[in-house]
C-alpha cells in the first residue's frame, strides 16, 4: 500500500482495485454535475450581482481577445471607467475565463463562460477535496468520496453560486481543503511537499479571493508557528519552511503586490470605514435561522450555513479529538473553527467584542457578511479533521464503523437534498436566453456601483444605469479643473421643444410617455430632457423589443448623474445593435409615497438629435486602447472616463504627456489648443509587471510538476 506521505497528485493507490476507484470518482462526477447542472444555459442566473459579475468577465475576455496580456484595469464597454475590482483583490475568476475562453476556441457567450467557471470550480472542488482527504488516509477512500460531496454541497459552499452569485468567493473552493489538508500533512511528514502544496493552495487562494485567503493564511501560520515550536526543527527543517515561504512569494506575487500598486498614493488599502455595527446586525440577522434547514422565504444571509452533515461531522471530530487530544493539527484546525464559528453566533459580549478588536483592514477586507468568508473555511476544516482522526482506524467491519457509514450516507444525502433547494432557487432567478441576449447588447451594458469598488470615492459623473462610454469626456481649465467642454454640450445647445405627453397605465402606478422613438441601427442619438419638476422622484424606463433602460430620478447616481434634479446632466445617448432600427418607449413610475402618476403630467420637454461625431470636443475612435481626437478652444486638460491609479501612460500627437488625477478622480492629461490625436494606456507599474510574469513563470512550473506526478502515479497503477 502507498504510504500515507504519498503525494495528493499520484493518483489512485496502485494495491487499490482501478474499478473501485473508477466508481468513487464516477460518483463524485455524477453527483457534482446533478449539484451544478443548471449552470449548463447561457442564460442569466441570479440577480444583479450575477449580471456585474458577468460585465468583469465580458470586459476582460474582450481585452484578451483583443491581444491585452495581462490586464490589469478595466478598458472595454463593459468597464470603461478603468475599473480595478476585482481584478486586483481576485484576479483568478477573469483569468480562469480567459483560460477557458481560449480552450473553447472563442465560441462561448458570456454567460456561458461565467457558468463555466462555476463548473469548473464545483467539479475541481469535488475532486480536489478528495485528492486531499486521499492524501491524508489514503485507505479510507470512500470516507474520503462522501466528505467531498459533503464538502460541495455544504450550503455555506454552494450557496456561495446560488444564494449570492459570489463567483470571487467561489474561485476558492478547490484550495480550502487542499490548504488544510497539506496543514495537518506538515505535522505528520516532515519534508518539503507538504510545505510547498501548503504554499501553493494559500497563493491559490490569494488569487481567487483574497478575504477568504487572508483568514486561511492566518490560521495556517498560526499552525505553522506551533510546529515549529512543538518539533523545534534543525537547520534543514528551517530551510525547507524558507523554501516553502519562497514559493508562496512567488506564486502570489500578483494578487498581494496588486493590492499594494493599483491604488492611489497614500490612500489605504480597503479604502472605507466599515460599520462595525452594521456588521454585528447582520450576524444577529442570519441567527437562529442559519441553523435551521434552508427555507427559500427567509433572508437571503440564511441560507450560507454549515448544514446538518457538516456539523455532525465538527462535532463528532471535536468529541473524538478531546478524548484522545494527541493530534496537534486537528486541535489547531478545530479551534480555528470554533473561533470563527463564535464571529458568526451572536454569542452576548464575546462576538461585539472580538469584532471590535480587530484592525481596520482586516474588518474591512471581511466586509458586512462575514458568513461568505467563513463558511467555506468551517467546512474544508471540518472534513479534514475528521479524516485524519480516522488515519490511524483499519478500515474493518467493526460495527462502529457500520453505524459511521451510515451516519455519513445519511448525512451526505441530506445536505445534497438541502442543495437540491438552491436548483430549485435557480428556477426563481433565472432570465430567458432571449433577455439575457438583451442584457449583453452594448446599448444596455449599465456600468454598477460595484464597478467603482476599491476606489476611495465615485466621480461626480457617475450615473447608475447605461452611459454610451465614447460621450463621457471632458477637457478642464487646468487651472481651476471647472469644465470648459463636454460632449454632453450638445444637448444643451437648443432648448429641448417636443412635449412627452403622459398617460395612465393600464396598471394604474405607471405613467406611459408618448410618443415613442425610432432609433436607427448605426446611429447614436442625444436624447435631452427639460422636465417639468426637478423633484421628479420615481424610474424612468426606456424598453423596446431588444432594448431595456432604467434610470433614477431624481438622480441616478452621484451629484452630476443623468437626472431631473438643478445640477443633474439632463441629456443621454441612445443607440441600437438591432440591425434596420428599432422603436423604444418610455414611462415613468413614480416611487416616492403616496405619490399617483398624474401628479407628474405634464412630464418633460425633449429633444431628440443624431450626434455627428465630427461636431464633438472628443471624438473616442477606440477603448483599447484609448484613442480620440480632440478639438480643444483652448490649453486644456483631457480628463478621460478612467479612474486614476499609478500606472497610465498617454500621448498626444505622438509625443508623451504627463498623466495627473483630475478633480473627479479620473486620469487626466494635458492637450493643446486645436484638434490633436491622443492615446491613453495602462502600462502598469514595472513591478506590477514583474510580479504577474514571476506568479505566471511559477504556476506553470507547477502545473508541470502536477502532470508529472499524475503521469507516474497513474503508471505505477497500471503496472
Amino acid at each position: 500500500m502507498k504510504s500515507e506521505s504519498g503525494s495528493p497528485a499520484a493518483g489512485p493507490d496502485p494495491s487499490a482495485p482501478l474499478l473501485t476507484e473508477a466508481i468513487r470518482w464516477l460518483v463524485l462526477l455524477v453527483v457534482t454535475l446533478w449539484l451544478v447542472h443548471p449552470y449548463f444555459a447561457p442564460r442569466l442566473i441570479g440577480t444583479g450581482d450575477a449580471l456585474w459579475y458577468h460585465h468583469s468577465l465580458a470586459d476582460a475576455v474582450t481585452q484578451f481577445r483583443a491581444g491585452v496580456f495581462p490586464v490589469f484595469v478595466g478598458q472595454s464597454d463593459y468597464s470603461f471607467n478603468g475599473s480595478i475590482y476585482p481584478l486586483r483583490a481576485a484576479p483568478y475568476y477573469q483569468y480562469l475565463a480567459g483560460l477557458l475562453d481560449l480552450l473553447t476556441g472563442r465560441r462561448l457567450g458570456f454567460f456561458a463562460l461565467e457558468h463555466l467557471t462555476a463548473i469548473v470550480s464545483f467539479l475541481a472542488g469535488a475532486f480536489a477535496s478528495y485528492w486531499a482527504l486521499v492524501w491524508i488516509a489514503p485507505r479510507h477512500r470512500w470516507t474520503a468520496t462522501a466528505l467531498a460531496l459533503l464538502y460541495v454541497s455544504c450550503p455555506g459552499v454552494a450557496g456561495l453560486f446560488y444564494a449570492q452569485d459570489l463567483y470571487m468567493s467561489g474561485m476558492a473552493l478547490p484550495w480550502v481543503p487542499f490548504a488544510f489538508a497539506a496543514l495537518v500533512r506538515s505535522f505528520d511528514d516532515g519534508g518539503l511537499k507538504p510545505l510547498a502544496i501548503l504554499a501553493a493552495s494559500l497563493a491559490a487562494l490569494w488569487w481567487a479571493h483574497s478575504p477568504i485567503a487572508l483568514w486561511a493564511t492566518m490560521i495556517a501560520g498560526l499552525g505553522q508557528l506551533v510546529r515549529l515550536l512543538a518539533h523545534r526543527p534543525n537547520r534543514a527543517g528551517f530551510a525547507r519552511a524558507g523554501c516553502a515561504a519562497a514559493i508562496f512569494c512567488a506564486l502570489a506575487a500578483y494578487p498581494i503586490v496588486s493590492v499594494f500598486l493599483l491604488r492611489t498614493p497614500g490612500e489605504s488599502i480597503v479604502p472605507y470605514i466599515m460599520d462595525r455595527e452594521a456588521l454585528l446586525q447582520v450576524v444577529r440577522g442570519s441567527f437562529p435561522s442559519s441553523l435551521q434547514p434552508i427555507n427559500l422565504a427567509l433572508p437571503i444571509l440564511s441560507y450560507l450555513q454549515l448544514g446538518y452533515g457538516l456539523w455532525l461531522v465538527l462535532v463528532a471530530s471535536a468529541v473524538a479529538w478531546m478524548l484522545r487530544p494527541r493530534l496537534l493539527a486537528v486541535g489547531i484546525l478545530l479551534a480555528a473553527a470554533a473561533f470563527l464559528l463564535l464571529l458568526l453566533f451572536p454569542v452576548p459580549w464575546i462576538t461585539r467584542f472580538l469584532w471590535y478588536s480587530f484592525p481596520e483592514t482586516l474588518v474591512g477586507m471581511t466586509l458586512y457578511w462575514p458568513m461568505q468568508r467563513f463558511y467555506i473555511l468551517i467546512a474544508g476544516a471540518a472534513i479534514v479533521c475528521f479524516q485524519r482522526l480516522l488515519a490511524g482506524v483499519p478500515p474493518g467491519g467493526a460495527p462502529w464503523r457500520a453505524a459511521l457509514n451510515g451516519g455519513l450516507l445519511a448525512a451526505t444525502l441530506w445536505s445534497v437534498s438541502e442543495a437540491a433547494k438552491f436548483i430549485e432557487m435557480t428556477r426563481l432567478q433565472s432570465d430567458t436566453v432571449a433577455d439575457s441576449r438583451r442584457w449583453s447588447r452594448l446599448e444596455n451594458v449599465a456600468v454598477q456601483r460595484h464597478t467603482y469598488g476599491l476606489f476611495s470615492r465615485r466621480p461626480a459623473y457617475f450615473t447608475h444605469g447605461v452611459v454610451e462610454p465614447r460621450m463621457e469626456a471632458r477637457l478642464l481649465d487646468p487651472a481651476t479643473g471647472s469644465v470648459v467642454a463636454s460632449n454632453y454640450d450638445l444637448g444643451r445647445a437648443q432648448p429641448p421643444q417636443e412635449d412627452f405627453h403622459g398617460k395612465i397605465d393600464a396598471n394604474p402606478g405607471i405613467l406611459d410617455l408618448s410618443p415613442p422613438l425610432t432609433l436607427r441601427s448605426g446611429e447614436h442619438y442625444l436624447l435631452t430632457f427639460d422636465f417639468a419638476r426637478p423633484d421628479t422622484t420615481g424610474l424612468l424606463q426606456i424598453i423596446g423589443p431588444d432594448f431595456y433602460r432604467e434610470y433614477e430620478l431624481p438622480i441616478s447616481g452621484e451629484s452630476k448623474s443623468f437626472g431631473s434634479a438643478r445640477e443633474s446632466e439632463k441629456s443621454i445617448t441612445l443607440w441600437t445593435t438591432v440591425p434596420g432600427s428599432e422603436t423604444v418607449s418610455l414611462r415613468f413610475i413614480p416611487t416616492a409615497a403616496h405619490a399617483t402618476p398624474s401628479e407628474f403630467i405634464p412630464f418633460a420637454r425633449y429633444r431628440l438629435q443624431r450626434i455627428d461625431d465630427r461636431s464633438l470636443p472628443v471624438r473616442v475612435r477606440s477603448l483599447i486602447p484609448y484613442r480620440a481626437t480632440v478639438r480643444s478652444p483652448e490649453a486644456a486638460l483631457l480628463e478621460s472616463p478612467r479612474m486614476f491609479v499609478p500606472g497610465y501612460a498617454a500621448t498626444v500627437n505622438g509625443a508623451a504627456v504627463a498623466v495627473r488625477k483630475s478633480p473627479e478622480g479620473l486620469v487626466a492629461f494635458p492637450v493643446p489648443a486645436g484638434e490633436s490625436g491622443v492615446e491613453l494606456r495602462f502600462a502598469g507599474p514595472p513591478l506590477l509587471h514583474l510580479a504577474f510574469w514571476l506568479s505566471a513563470a511559477g504556476w506553470v512550473l507547477a502545473t508541470l510538476w502536477l502532470a508529472s506526478q499524475l503521469i507516474a502515479g497513474f503508471r505505477r497503477a497500471r503496472a
